[in-house]
């Protein structure tokens, strides 16, 4: 079972990436929502050069926010900073998208693009929106091509594990996101963990779990009746609060600080049985049971989503729980 981690890029990240790597954690991926968290690819950098061996790359990188020949070359550059060590999802896009008024691009889009990245990566000229174009880089500027990565696909649902299936090397998924998981068809499954462990006699009304899960709830109020909160009060009321909102501006305020922490206006509805009921958050014995369980359904990696002010306790503790599975 691999190990592994999501981290929302702050610029204390790397220092966070490094600490994962000496916990036992095989990969760090970084989140890519430029309206509200650092640079992914700035991250990764100077990640690099606090770690070794850990296992590097974006995640997840959409169709519309950058274009195909810019993520190739930041991950050509990424690639040749740490050979062999860079992995990369590609996804239809959630709050990326939906922080600039757009809607997630369709799956189709994305195996062109998974296509169109992979091809570039590999020194070849690709037909890109009625042009022409290549990576041509001189043995000067010390990136050689050809280059292969993991290209991963984020998906929740049959259409994404299909794209997987003809493009991918696996999926990451969160089964919470609304999925209709069918984790068995492919080479790589990783499935993203949201929550917090509890430490000895914490419960869910602990400021501290408040603090560190709250935003994975938040998350499922974010999704909507298409994620876990759906039917709850919690959702009934952040939803009819949230319809007070200009509606040009609306999706500012659903996804301003998703997965990085409660804001003041959703903090009411982020209940004790919110998140007991809408993330993972459990005791040790718990969160090694819900692994033990997910290997037994194919999972080849977890990924915890740490948050909270201090990411490194949350680590720690997740990778004891893994290692003890």
């Amino acid at each position: 079972m691999e190990l592994g981690c999501m981290l929302v890029p702050r610029l204390e990240t790397p220092d966070h990436v490094s600490l994962a790597e000496g916990a036992g954690y095989d990969f760090a991926w970084i989140g890519d929502s430029p309206t509200f968290m650092a640079d992914p690819y700035m991250t990764l950098a100077l990640a690099v050069a606090k770690t070794k061996h850990i296992r590097l790359g974006p995640a997840a990188i959409t169709p519309r926010m950058r274009h195909v020949v810019a993520n190739a070359g930041a991950l050509a550059t990424l690639c040749a900073m740490a050979p062999g060590r860079t992995e990369v999802v590609v996804g239809s896009g959630f709050t990326s998208q939906a922080m600039i008024g757009k809607k997630a691009v369709s799956w189709r889009e994305v195996e062109e693009y998974v296509v169109a990245l992979r091809a570039l990566l590999r020194g070849e000229q690709i037909s890109w929106e009625g042009s022409m174009t290549c990576l041509t880089y001189s043995p000067l500027i010390g990136i050689r091509l050809p280059i292969e990565i993991p290209i991963l696909i984020a998906a929740h649902g049959p259409k994404g594990y299909a794209v997987a299936e003809r493009v991918g090397q696996g999926i990451c998924t969160n089964p919470m996101h609304g999925s209709d998981n069918n984790l068995g068809k492919h080479e790589r499954v990783i499935v993203q963990v949201n929550g917090t462990v509890l430490q000895d006699g914490e419960d869910f009304k602990s400021p501290r779990v408040m603090e560190t899960a709250g935003p994975a709830a938040a998350m499922q109020l974010h999704l909507g009746e298409g994620g876990a909160a759906r039917g709850t009060e919690e959702l009934a009321g952040y939803t009819a609060k949230l319809a007070k909102i200009d509606e040009s501006r609306r999706h500012l305020e659903v996804h301003k600080c998703h997965f990085v922490e409660v804001t003041d206006f959703e903090r009411e509805f982020i209940t004790p049985e919110l998140i007991q009921s809408c993330t993972d958050t459990g005791t040790k014995e718990q969160w090694r049971a819900r692994i033990k369980a997910f290997e037994d359904e194919g999972v080849t990696g977890v990924m915890i989503a740490a948050g909270g002010r201090n990411p490194d306790l949350e680590l720690a503790a997740f990778a004891e729980c893994v290692k003890g599975a």
